[in-house]
């Protein structure tokens, strides 16, 4: 689910349904069905404001594993340049770029738009299960977090072209990844470990 200010819009995207894979909201509490573009498995969605633009990332599909809206209803879907299962997307304004990242292919399990409709695939700094993709502003760096490897379970990367891995303090299973603005914090979690499933960084590093 991502939230537009400018449409005043929640927008929540399902990997079930017939037809009926979005849902929106103005307040979070009275929400309406719509029509996605496909059936796929539709697991991220991203707004940009600079194009007044949702984008939906899909695990399934064949090689049509985006959709796109300009207003939460009406979607069309968008030619990938693999069948990668994507597991989300952000959008970073500076460099007016959607970057995705996918949990299979070989090494292309990145793709970048500019505009939404346009993608080319990127080499990832690893094969493993790219899951979380967020940017920073601040730092001017994308982060993508991944639900395996053992011990480099970060990449990062200035343009979303060239990436390069980190360090990860213990072998998680790490699902999510934000960034706080006003922490300058990256923060991140994982669905195993004991007493352990949150890892916090300040600079990526």
């Amino acid at each position: 689910v991502c939230w537009s200010p400018e449409l005043t819009l929640f927008c929540a995207v399902a990997i079930t349904g017939t037809g009926n894979r979005v849902m929106t909201s103005p307040d979070g509490i009275n929400w309406t069905l719509q029509t996605s573009a496909l059936n796929n498995d539709w697991y991220s969605v991203s707004w940009s404001p600079e194009l007044t633009l949702f984008c939906a990332v899909s695990h399934t599909g064949s090689l049509n594993r985006v959709m796109t809206s300009p207003d939460g209803i009406n979607w069309t879907w968008r030619t990938t340049p693999n069948n990668n299962n994507y597991a989300d997307v952000c959008w970073s304004p500076e460099l007016t770029l959607f970057c995705a990242v996918a949990i299979t292919g070989s090494v292309d399990r990145v793709m970048t738009s500019p505009d939404g409709i346009n993608w080319t695939a990127q080499s990832a700094a690893l094969e493993t299960n790219w899951y979380s993709v967020v940017w920073s502003p601040e730092l001017s760096i994308f982060c993508a977090l991944s639900l395996t490897g053992a011990g480099s379970q970060i990449m990062v990367s200035p343009d979303g072209s060239d990436w390069l891995t980190k360090d990860t303090p213990l072998f998680l299973s790490y699902v999510s990844i934000c960034w706080s603005p006003d922490l300058e914090l990256f923060c991140a979690v994982a669905y195993s470990g004991v007493n352990t499933r949150v890892m916090t960084s300040l600079n990526y590093i």
